[in-house]
């Protein structure tokens, strides 16, 4: 009986102990699964926020990018100013059009920056690229005169739209500016220290421009120089690479028949009661020459060119007589004709004679001479000259200098219906357009 009270006695001294050892092991597999499920918790949270933010950032940065999609529309349609601050889905698109690069220092003339922002909830992108500069981005819907001395508007032409001139301009009384039929008024600018006199009238106002300097850019004449280049190296001939000068008579000539879609002459070409077809408008016709390109009519049939028709000569252009360049739009307004590529490019003089009507881009080195009728625009580094009664001008101008009758810097005779509708692909001769790689986040 002793014994088993011994025993007894030493069970219950040793179940503290045991109890206590379980109880060690249960608080600690507790506090490990309790620091577990905190990790794991905190995993989980931390792959939340993770996960969010990845989100965050991606849809910022679709909305960046559809900020960045949104100038690059504008930029092919020749529209600089985009800034502005603009609704995506859940998020905000910040667009802004700058002179500057973004770290600091100008740009280089002609180029732009569109950077665009994207912002959901905390997180944002920020996207960018450089665009070069049309006309129509630069000064809006306004022509440009430089102007070389002052110029006199006389009461025998008729004026409407924007038209900036870098001279002093006298507008005589009684001259027919806008357009009263229908209330529609014209804008003449000037630079500071020059004016308008008298500065308003009935249908006109005047004023500095609010880029107060403008000018008529450089013209690129790389890719027509490099056509000319190979018309100056011909030295045989064949159907359409003509070793010295040609004159067509009474022929249809469909330039689509080359296999290039274009004529090349090292001479003078002439087209006397011609039909000449071919091109569109991602691949126009070209018709090439060293030196001067003449259309005229010949016993009664007129010379017609279709559109999508260009023309480079690297001395004269003369369109005489009833010449048609491009197709007849006037039907329709200005803001329903369609694109088309119809371009003349001379070195020296282009001559749109009387009773020519040419529905084209028009550039030349030197003098442009409207008599007859032009439609789109007419680009002249030196002069655009201006002297009967019958001069009509619809769409834009771009010269130096303005030559009325007598040579006089005046504008005496004619019309210029400044619409200033007008292809915007001609603008890519300007250097116009988004420049390669340079989309970058920043």
């Amino acid at each position: 009986m002793q014994n088993l009270n011994i025993i007894s006695s030493n069970y219950a001294k040793t179940d503290p102990e045991s109890g206590f050892g379980v109880t060690l092991i249960a608080v600690t597999i507790a506090v490990i699964m309790g620091l577990a499920v905190s990790v794991y918790m905190r995993q989980v949270s931390t792959q939340a926020l993770e996960f969010q933010d990845m989100y965050s950032s991606s849809q910022a940065r679709w909305s960046s990018l559809s900020g960045i999609e949104f100038g690059l529309y504008k930029a092919e349609l020749g529209e600089a100013d985009v800034s502005g601050t603009y609704s995506f889905f859940n998020s905000l698109i910040t667009l802004d059009t700058l002179e500057t690069y973004t770290g600091g220092g100008a740009l280089p003339d002609f180029l732009y920056m569109v950077t665009s922002r994207g912002v959901f909830g905390e997180s944002y992108i920020d996207l960018r690229f450089l665009s070069k500069k049309s006309l129509k981005a630069i000064w809006g819907d306004v022509s440009v005169i430089e102007g070389t001395d002052d110029v006199d508007i006389q009461n025998t032409y008729t004026l409407n739209d924007s038209l900036y001139i870098g001279q002093d301009v006298t507008v005589e009384s009684g001259t027919p500016l806008g357009d009263p039929a229908n209330g529609v008024g014209t804008h003449l600018y000037t630079p500071p220290g020059t004016a308008v006199s008298p500065a308003t009238g009935t249908y006109y106002t005047s004023g500095v421009h609010a880029r107060e300097w403008l000018f008529s850019p450089d013209f690129n004449t790389t890719p027509y120089d490099s056509m000319l280049d190979i018309a100056y190296g011909l030295s045989s001939s064949t159907t359409w690479r003509i070793n010295g000068s040609e004159r067509y008579r009474n022929v249809t000539i469909d330039l689509n028949d080359s296999p290039d879609s274009t004529l090349y002459a090292n001479g003078k070409l002439t087209f006397s009661g011609c039909t000449i077809t071919g091109g569109d408008t991602t691949r126009p016709a070209v018709i090439v020459a060293t030196m001067d390109i003449i259309a005229e009519n010949r016993n009664g049939v007129e010379t017609t060119f279709g559109d999508n028709v260009v023309l480079i000569a690297d001395d004269d252009i003369y369109l005489y007589d009833a010449t048609e360049f491009g197709l007849d739009w006037s039907g329709l307004s200005p803001e329903n004709r369609p694109n088309t590529f119809n371009m003349m490019y001379g070195f020296d003089y282009i001559v749109i004679d009387d009773g020519v009507e040419a529905w084209s881009s028009t550039f030349s080195a030197d003098d442009i001479r409207v008599d007859g009728k032009s439609y789109g625009i007419v680009y002249a580094q030196d002069k655009f000259t201006i002297k009967e009664p019958t001069s009509y001008l619809e769409g834009a101008i771009f010269a130096v200098k303005v030559v009325g009758a007598n040579g006089a810097n005046r504008l005496d005779r004619g019309t210029m219906n400044l619409n200033h509708y007008f292809n915007q692909d001609f603008f890519k001769t300007f250097d116009y357009g988004v420049i390669n790689q340079s989309l970058l986040e920043f």
